[in-house]
């Protein structure tokens, strides 16, 4: 016996066996990856500033990305400017501003969560690669949704 045949899956809304399937998702590969030791020498957060920094932002657009208030993007910017992981430059539109990069070690960085989430989520899906395509188009689709919500 699996452990879903004891749940009688008629009785949950679809909505939540989503809402079930994506806290599962997130905390699964979360985990794994803080066990595998890619944690940034940090907080989650910078993993995800280490994701979202796919290339230079402002702290406030890098902030907006990951759903964070400024003055902790500017914390988190300042901790890894120290470890060395990103870089401050001048915004070239706009000689005011300040732009986040990262630095080599922080491409490294990057390549390597985004490689071991790769890894975990093809592992944890068992979907085909048209499913986890699938996957990807209506996660984006949440993605730019929540990022709407959050601008307006």
């Amino acid at each position: 016996m699996n452990a879903h045949s004891d749940l009688n899956t008629d009785d949950v809304e679809p909505e939540l066996h989503a809402l079930m399937g994506v806290f599962s998702l997130y905390t699964y590969i979360d985990t794994n990856m803080r066990q595998q030791g890619v944690d940034c020498d940090g907080p989650g957060v910078e993993r995800k500033v280490l994701v979202k920094l796919d290339r230079p932002k402002r702290i406030g657009t890098l902030a907006r990305d990951i759903s964070a208030l400024p003055s902790t993007m500017t914390t988190v910017a300042d901790q890894m400017e120290e470890r060395g992981l990103i870089e401050r430059v001048r915004d070239p539109k706009d000689r005011r501003a300040w732009l986040l990069c990262l630095t080599e070690k922080g491409h490294e960085q990057r390549r390597e969560i985004v490689g071991l989430a790769d890894t975990l989520l093809h592992e944890t899906l068992g979907l085909s690669e048209d499913e986890v395509k699938a996957f990807a188009k209506v996660s984006l689709k949440i993605h730019m949704k929540i990022q709407e919500l959050n601008n307006g």
